[in-house]
């Protein structure tokens, strides 16, 4: 059973999971997983490679779904609706929680469109005026605008590595999401570029529910608030990232902590 060491908040949990199993085909990849995420913390996945982070990070915008042989048991809601519902509008959901992947993946459009092809195809625009500021407001959120506002007709391919994941931020917090998971966003990137990112982390605590999946330990205790450790498809023990890094109390914790294996 999991050992869940965090105080609980005071506010109602933006994202319940309850005994959430993740299926490929007849294997078990996910066992019975139930956590809560809160907007005003921001929550960092860890655990050693293959033990399901990231799978579960996707159950919580169905992303799951993409993948034929994939079943998931259990309930995820969303402010009190079940996203596993019959009828629940996916493609809405999605841009309520949105997605930032490992690997930047801007659009093959100018860095403008990249941030206006969403709020476009959601209608949250009304006008021209109203997409430019949305686009603005966007790339300035994401720490993006003073570098590109004289190129935003440039490609957003043609931005460094680093600038193509806050593009991708400011992408996915463009169709005002509620939620952003964010799957290892720094592994392909280098250090200087990965301080911003995490710079950019910090700044949007609090405007919106953030889950990173991390397997950086140094990451997760410098980004998050809520941290949760993965083992071999469970969730082993969830709790405040200080407890969980100076006082765990699981000893398969302990020892992911300590270096004894990952």
């Amino acid at each position: 059973m999991v050992t869940d060491i965090q105080t609980q908040p005071q506010t109602e949990p933006k994202m319940r999971a309850r005994d959430v199993s993740v299926f490929y085909g007849a294997k078990k990849a996910i066992d019975e997983v139930s956590i809560d995420i809160h907007t005003e913390h921001v929550t960092a996945f860890i655990g050693p490679s293959g033990c399901g982070k990231s799978t579960f990070l996707r159950t919580l915008n169905r992303m799951n779904d993409t993948i034929a042989s994939a079943r998931v048991d259990g309930a995820i809601e969303l402010d009190g609706d079940d996203i596993y519902r019959s009828g629940m509008d996916v493609v809405q959901l999605r841009a309520r929680v949105g997605m930032v992947f490992q690997k930047p993946n801007p659009f093959p459009k100018s860095i403008y469109e990249n941030i206006a092809y969403g709020p476009r195809i959601h209608g949250l625009a009304d006008n021209k005026a109203d997409l430019d500021a949305t686009v603005e407001q966007s790339l300035r959120r994401a720490g993006l605008w003073d570098e590109v506002k004289d190129r935003l007709n440039d490609a957003g391919t043609a931005l460094s590595g680093g600038q193509q994941q806050r593009l991708c931020i400011a992408r996915a917090i463009a169709v005002q999401p509620e939620v952003i998971l964010m799957d290892e966003p720094c592994s392909a990137l280098d250090p200087i570029a990965t301080a911003r990112i995490e710079e950019l982390i910090d700044d949007l605590r609090g405007r919106y529910a953030i889950v990173i999946v991390t397997h950086s330990m140094q990451q997760a205790a410098r980004v998050s608030q809520r941290t949760a450790f993965f083992h071999l498809g469970s969730l082993v023990e969830y709790g405040q990232t200080a407890d969980i890094f100076t006082n765990p109390r699981e000893e398969r914790t302990k020892d992911y902590i300590t270096g004894r294996y990952g």
